[in-house]
């Protein structure tokens, strides 16, 4: 496995979106400089490329990049690659989402003190059940590699609200915490549940020494963003996604 710090140019060594998910690359290829990067993640054939840095720079260097067929890509809002490139890929536009991170405990906030946390190996059906209801296109898995834990809201005996979080790459050897498969019951949703539930897995974070806290939102998410924002998060990254047609999620 090659550790992409070891290839990334100087400027995007200390990326905290890049540092967290090196640990989930197997196969790194880094092209460009400290203006942009393109990362060519995986085999040849197939790979998964991420932009970061100026929007037209990450552009040329997703025109030129030695690849065919694609399985996904990502790349800084503002820049669009031309048509005939996302054919040569074989991608079409997805979604425009957010990478945010925070490294401090959020404000306490209403309805925390419902939150605990749970125990996956008793618990796993429930989460999933949850899952279903309340965030049925969330590719968070209770019981996948690097989980570290689960946290829920229960109501009349059942989930209502559930959250994970796995780890991610850090600094210093101490691992970066990554949020997600939040959920709501559709009935219980703008009651604060959903806040209640991020502000306690992220106190988690903090409180166990983890580099930092991160989590992804669709761009379009108002809400979201303004909530975030009070729990204390930044926003690290602006991007666009291009998937296989047909795809209903994000790779795993």
């Amino acid at each position: 496995m090659v550790d992409v710090l070891e290839v990334l140019p100087p400027r995007w060594r200390e990326d905290r979106m890049l540092r967290g998910d090196r640990v989930r690359w197997d196969a790194v290829e880094a092209l460009g400089d400290d203006d942009a990067v393109l990362l060519v993640l995986g085999a040849r054939d197939r790979p998964s490329l991420l932009g970061r840095g100026d929007p037209e720079a990450v552009e040329r260097l997703v025109a030129r990049a030695p690849v065919g067929a694609a399985r996904w890509l990502s790349v800084p809002r503002g820049a669009l690659p031309a048509a005939a490139v996302l054919d040569r890929l074989g991608l079409v536009p997805f979604s425009t989402w957010d990478w945010l991170s925070t490294d401090g405990s959020p404000p306490p906030v209403p309805g925390e003190r419902e939150v605990h946390r749970l125990d996956v190996g008793a618990d796993e059906d429930r989460i999933r059940a949850c899952l279903r209801t309340a965030n049925p296109g969330t590719s968070a898995d209770p019981t996948g590699p690097g989980e570290i834990g689960w946290w829920g809201v229960e109501v009349d005996g059942a989930l209502a609200g559930v959250v994970g979080v796995s780890a991610r790459g850090g600094v210093d050897g101490r691992p970066s915490w990554h949020v997600h498969g939040l959920g709501v019951v559709p009935t219980l949703r703008e009651s604060g549940m959903g806040t209640a539930l991020t502000a306690a897995a992220t106190r988690a974070g903090v409180l166990a020494g983890a580099s930092w806290v991160s989590l992804g939102m669709y761009a379009e998410n108002d809400t979201a963003r303004r909530i975030y924002r009070r729990l204390g998060f930044r926003t690290d990254a602006e991007l666009t996604s291009f998937s296989p047609p047909g795809s209903v999620r994000p790779p795993g």
